[in-house]
């Protein structure tokens, strides 16, 4: 009877061993898309109608007309980025709130037992803050047209956790923020955005 409950134990502990990287990547994944969505609705409940290309960027013509520069509204952009923010870690602090399990028979890797067996909780955990950031984007677009792209990337850090384990992982975003269509070739310079509130002189 003992040696049953010895093998009992030792494949009970086998099984779980090799179960437990399969059942928390299976949670990462299930866990990264539920935080890029909430990330995605931040972003659009932050940025839908209230943004356009004119609030980010300022065309400057030379005195025959023609587009010398492009700078960035640094001002426009940081409420953009706090707006934005503020949005994404209201909505990641509830993902305590969002019901996450992971069927035992799903780390099998077999349909028939996908959905079976008792399920394993997992949590999710905002960890630190959201970080914004800016980058934009010129290309050719017709003859004698550069199209202008202003995108923006948010990035949060989650800690997905199930008994005993738990895994940190970063999540990122992109939105295309605004963009324009410039008359003429790309710009001789473009003065970009730093978080820091410095302007840099940066050549696309």
């Amino acid at each position: 009877m003992a040696l049953i409950l010895l093998l009992l134990a030792a494949a009970f502990l086998l099984v779980e061993r090799n179960l437990k990287p399969v059942i928390l990547n299976m949670a990462e994944a299930k866990s990264t898309a539920l935080a890029t969505r909430l990330i995605n609705e931040a972003m659009n409940e932050a940025t839908d109608g209230r943004v356009d290309y004119a609030d980010l960027m300022h065309v400057i013509c030379d005195e025959a007309g023609r587009v010398s520069m492009v700078q960035a509204n640094t001002v426009r952009m940081n409420e953009v980025a706090t707006a934005v923010v503020n949005a994404a870690e209201e909505r990641l602090q509830r993902m305590n709130q969002e019901q996450i399990g992971i069927p035992l028979g799903a780390a099998f890797g077999s349909q028939v037992l996908a959905g079976s067996g008792p399920v394993v909780p997992v949590k999710v955990v905002p960890v630190g803050g959201v970080q914004t950031e800016f980058h934009t984007e010129f290309e050719t677009s017709g003859i004698n047209q550069t199209r202008h792209k202003v995108y923006m990337t948010v990035t949060a850090w989650i800690r997905v956790v199930i008994p005993t384990q738990a895994r940190e992982i970063e999540v990122s975003n992109n939105l295309l923020l605004a963009e324009s269509i410039i008359v003429g070739s790309v710009p001789e310079s473009f003065v970009g955005y730093n978080p820091d509130g410095d302007l840099l002189n940066l050549v696309p």
